[in-house]
């Protein structure tokens, strides 16, 4: 029952962290600066 509410907390989470990078954090992350903002962009509900 509480599984959702934990979920969506930790994408939140997660995607806030994620918007807070800049773009030199995400290449020495490996990650592509238009993912990662379409990622952070993203509700909390969806996956």
């Amino acid at each position: 029952m509480l599984q959702a509410p934990q979920l969506w907390l930790q994408r939140l989470f997660w995607r806030s962290e994620l918007a807070m990078l800049d773009a030199e954090q995400m290449r020495d992350c490996g990650l592509d600066p238009m993912v990662v903002q379409q990622e952070a962009n993203k509700p909390f509900w969806r996956d």
